[in-house]
């Protein structure tokens, strides 16, 4: 990847403009956060506003996103989680009105720690960058997303499936998805495709089957191997499409 066709990969990836939506994937993560603390807003015995409130609450979503990773949603309980927090029972009803409120919340935290991870992987964008070499940043993202943080990528795909069954969860994973779509679509736009959200879903879709090929076990470095050759070859084969 180089040439002034490159210049601005960069920044249109951190800037892309969501269809459906207005703004940026900043916005989108903004209307993301707005409707959590909407939500939140909602709660009569309040959230802790403080600093230090805001950050136990992040602390306590960790810690529940652990027991979704270890025991699944069934096993998901206000007790599991108070005692992986190392918090009373009755502290939890501070911060949350029930379970559905809890995994709710835990989906719009990992909703928007996946669109800061997409926007870190921009910022490293680089106008002489090769196709192997982005590939290569995709690879690292990908790669990350299996253990950043612990149990988030088990965790993830736990609340999609959750996302098919209760209808609240559902726009904070559509809203994720439709950041990425047009940040990639842009990039092999300016590499030339003429089908450029075709490219970008057919990456996006071996991307995902890479994480279920894997989400089951800890990934050792053959598995870390075989996912970057997977992302290398799959980019090498989009971009070849593009001078036919």
């Amino acid at each position: 990847m180089g040439g002034a066709a490159c210049l601005d990969v960069g920044y249109r990836l951190l800037h892309p403009q969501v269809p459906g939506l207005t703004g940026s994937r900043v916005d989108t993560r903004e209307k993301i956060s707005a409707r959590g603390d909407s939500k939140r807003a909602e709660s009569p015995r309040g959230t802790g506003n403080t600093a230090r409130g805001a950050q136990r609450r992040i602390e306590i979503i960790d810690a529940a996103i652990e027991v979704m990773a270890r025991v699944g949603l069934a096993g998901l309980s206000m007790r599991v989680v108070a005692s992986q927090a190392q918090i009373p029972l009755g502290a939890l009803s501070y911060y949350f009105n029930d379970k559905s409120d809890l995994v709710a919340q835990a989906f719009q935290q990992l909703s928007d720690r996946e669109i800061e991870r997409v926007v870190r992987t921009a910022e490293r964008l680089q106008p002489t960058m090769t196709t192997e070499q982005l590939a290569d940043l995709v690879a690292d993202m990908l790669i990350d997303g299996f253990s950043t943080p612990q149990g988030a990528l088990v965790t993830r795909y736990e609340l999609v499936t959750e996302a098919s069954r209760d209808e609240r969860l559902r726009p904070m994973f559509e809203a994720w998805y439709a950041a990425m779509v047009p940040a990639l679509s842009r990039l092999f736009r300016d590499l030339g495709s003429h089908q450029p959200e075709l490219d970008s879903r057919t990456i996006m879709a071996v991307m995902a089957g890479l994480e279920i090929d894997n989400v089951y076990r800890p990934l050792g470095p053959v598995d870390k191997r075989r996912i970057r050759a997977t992302i290398r070859h799959a980019f090498r084969a989009v971009v070849a499409l593009h001078d036919l």
